[in-house]
């Protein structure tokens, strides 16, 4: 009977220390967590139902820290945890879990939407930019909301937005500023011209050019410009434009020429004075004597006009009085 008791006793003794295991917390040597306020059990496992609770604020979105021995057994003692291998040496390190938007995420789409000529070449650079740490349920894809680049200026401010999902209203936002440099190939002049000047092969280079400073009708290729005469004084690394060009005068006014139209079952050929200097394709007045017509035409050589399609000549008169008639069109 005592042997039983003994028995008993023993067996009682072993499951109460079986339960102490059981019910003691164990310290975690480290947590990951998506949330914003630190929970009991981020540190200790093996709470007991009901006593875990928030203790305080997590580390910043993809930062962490740590919590050392004598924190944790302050910690342990005021929410009643049953550390027992409580020591001034034990840690905890937290980390707060994020989802990362880099420059490599940030730049294509910047690129992507900024308005600059087709053929330009741009380097785009972020200012002060670290990589941003957004909540990591935030999971859709990165969104551009707003791009502001006045023009061709260099600063641009860009707008992006992390939904939660993919289609989702609402979530991160990001403002990011940088410049741009913005070049595009164009037509430089090698040495200062006059007015009047023609331009020759030697004179003209081709070079990548800062936006800011090109003309918007720049020329792109040496031989836009190899030949035509430069409307106004320029220097030494102006860049070209169209409407600074002219072609060289061929006809001047009372330059006897051959006025040609073509239509349909009919050619005509007749003799007129040019009204206007020109040169190859400008369009020109020819008055011829015999019709007393003034017609319209584009210079083709140094005597030599073609008539435009539909185009309207102007019959004078004996008294000087203007009729008009149209020639039947191509």
């Amino acid at each position: 009977m005592m042997r039983r008791r003994q028995l008993h006793v023993m067996w009682l003794v072993l499951l109460l220390l079986f339960m102490g295991q059981v019910q003691a917390a164990t310290l975690r040597p480290s947590a990951h967590i998506g949330h914003d306020r630190i929970q009991l059990s981020d540190l200790f496992s093996g709470l007991t139902p009901g006593q875990d609770v928030e203790i305080g604020d997590a580390p910043a979105l993809g930062q962490h820290y740590t919590v050392g021995g004598d924190q944790l057994t302050a910690i342990a003692a005021q929410f009643g945890v049953d550390w027992q291998e409580a020591s001034p040496s034990a840690s905890v390190t937290l980390t707060r879990d994020a989802r990362w938007v880099t420059a490599d995420d940030i730049l294509p789409m910047i690129r992507q939407a900024l308005i600059v000529p087709e053929h330009a070449e741009i380097e785009v650079s972020l200012e002060s930019f670290t990589s941003f740490a957004v909540p990591v349920e935030d999971q859709g894809p990165l969104v551009l909301v707003r791009l502001e680049h006045p023009g061709r200026g260099e600063h641009f401010t860009a707008y992006f937005r992390v939904p939660r999902h993919a289609g989702a209203q609402g979530g991160t936002m990001l403002t990011v500023s940088g410049a741009v440099q913005a070049s595009v190939r164009g037509v430089i002049l090698r040495r200062s011209v006059h007015a009047g000047e023609t331009v020759l092969a030697e004179d003209v280079t081709t070079g990548l050019v800062p936006l800011g400073g090109v003309p918007d009708d720049a020329l792109v290729a040496e031989g836009d410009a190899v030949g035509l005469v430069v409307r106004n004084a320029e220097r030494a690394g102006a860049v070209l434009g169209s409407s600074q060009l002219l072609r060289p005068q061929i006809v001047q006014r009372g330059t006897p020429v051959v006025v040609t139209y073509h239509g349909p079952n009919i050619n005509l050929t007749v003799s007129g004075t040019v009204l206007d200097a020109g040169g190859k394709g400008d369009m020109v007045h020819v008055y011829n004597g015999t019709s007393q017509m003034i017609l319209t035409g584009r210079v083709m050589g140094r005597s030599a006009v073609d008539v435009l399609e539909g185009a309207t000549p102007l019959a004078v008169g004996e008294h000087g009085h203007k009729a008009f008639m149209k020639l039947p069109a191509l």
